[in-house]
Parts: structure tokens; C-alpha cells; sequence
């Protein structure tokens, strides 16, 4: 086991990384929720995890920005995160001016869900959203593979737009 990311920080009632607040939920308990959305709204679930996704995604990727970083470097320091903070094994497989695909090897939703036929990580697919809105302006993503369907990793597509 690796040691705790830097910048980690513990009070009581709080949890912080680089000063920026988390919370720790099972993912059992996310994908609960996702399940008894898309059991009361079908795809509605899937738009509201994603926009949820897309403004923390987003948030935390502009804070980069705003701290100098550009591109894919933005990209490469959001994977980092999302490793650390055990959202999954997070890797950069492209990144151009036109767009970028992340690869994400257990993925706690997936893992979670359950065997599924189609992608089912909408968080994570808006988190890509909004790292690609805080690098090109505008963006769209979508998880193209998903090991809840069978994959080795799930798969997010983002492209400029």
C-alpha cells in the first residue's frame, strides 16, 4: 500500500486534499442512489450524475488552470487525483488539440454496479466533461467502454466542441 497523498489533511468532521474538501462514500452507497434513479427516471439518472460530474470535474480542473498549469498537463494532474483519491487507476491514452481518452482501471462504480450491458459510470463520464470544458472551452464525453459491461478498463471520450 502506498502512502497517503501530500496535502492530505484530517480534522475532525473534515477531509481535505490540497485544501480542497472530499467526503468518503462507499461507492455502494453512490451507485444505491444511481440505481434508484434510474429505477424511478430511466435516463435521467445517467444526465444528472454527469452534470454532477461535470461541475466538480470542472471545479477542481479550472482551479488548476487558474494555478498555471495548461492542456494536458491539466489532463495528466487530474488522473493523478483521481488515483489518489481511489476514484480508480486513472491513465491519459490520448490527448490532442482536438480531444483526449482516459482509461480507468477499477473503477469503484463499476465495481459497485455490477454486470451491466451498457456504460454505467455517468460521474466519472462528467468528470471528463469538465476537465475537457477547463481545457478547451467547451466539450462533450462520453464512456465508450465500461467494465461493468465487460471491459478491462472503462473508457471516456472527450472531445472540443
Amino acid at each position: 500500500m502506498s502512502a497517503a497523498p501530500e496535502g492530505l489533511s484530517f480534522e475532525p468532521g473534515r477531509i481535505a486534499l490540497r485544501g480542497v474538501r472530499f467526503l468518503l462514500v462507499r461507492p455502494e452507497t453512490l451507485v444505491g442512489f444511481q440505481k434508484a434513479v434510474e429505477g424511478e427516471a430511466g435516463d435521467v439518472a445517467k444526465r444528472c450524475l454527469m452534470a454532477g460530474g461535470t461541475d466538480g470535474g470542472g471545479r477542481s480542473a479550472r482551479r488548476l488552470c487558474d494555478g498555471g498549469l495548461k492542456g494536458r498537463e491539466v489532463v495528466e494532474a487530474m488522473c493523478r487525483m483521481g488515483t489518489e483519491i481511489g476514484w480508480g487507476r486513472f491513465r491519459v491514452e490520448k490527448y490532442g488539440d482536438a480531444g483526449f481518452e482516459i482509461a480507468i482501471e477499477a473503477s469503484p462504480y463499476a465495481e459497485a454496479y455490477g454486470p451491466s450491458q451498457k456504460p454505467v459510470c455517468h460521474f466519472l463520464a462528467g468528470v471528463a466533461r469538465g476537465i475537457g470544458e477547463a481545457v478547451y472551452g467547451a466539450a462533450v464525453a462520453a464512456e465508450v467502454a465500461c467494465a461493468s459491461a465487460g471491459a478491462p478498463a472503462c473508457r471516456f471520450e472527450v472531445k472540443k466542441s
